[in-house]
């Protein structure tokens, strides 16, 4: 069964591979989860990678089970800034709509992922 979300806050070329590739396959549940994030957050939010295909997900130092990887899987994470992370950062430990939630304090950037094959909240500053 193929499901067609519209997010209000997000297009399909910012959640695509940000290589020549372009390649777009992202997980409905979790564009569910970042849509419903974005609501909660009430500010914009600049997606700064989103999917990856192989190639490129190697070549910005991504491990090899990256949540990601958008060529063999649909991607479940999205990497973002906004004015306010230390909000963000707070508020996407507190919805536990992801769960896994890295603030890269030096990229000035939040990870938000769902990687279905980890048990429990992990959440990092770096």
């Amino acid at each position: 069964m193929t499901i067609n979300i519209k997010l209000k806050n997000f297009t399909k070329n910012e959640l695509s591979c940000k290589c020549a590739c372009k390649t777009y396959n992202m997980d409905e549940e979790f564009l569910i989860r970042l849509q419903a994030f974005r609501y909660i957050l009430n500010m914009p939010m600049t997606i700064t990678s989103a999917g990856r295909c192989k190639k490129h997900n190697k070549s910005v130092g991504g491990v090899d089970t990256s949540c990601h990887q958008c060529e063999t899987k649909k991607a479940t994470a999205v990497d973002f800034t906004c004015k306010d992370l230390q909000k963000a950062y707070e508020l996407a430990r507190r919805t536990e709509l992801f769960n896994e939630i890295i603030w890269y304090q030096k990229k000035n950037i939040i990870h938000l992922g769902l990687d279905r094959s980890q048990n429990g909240l992990y959440c990092e500053k770096k």
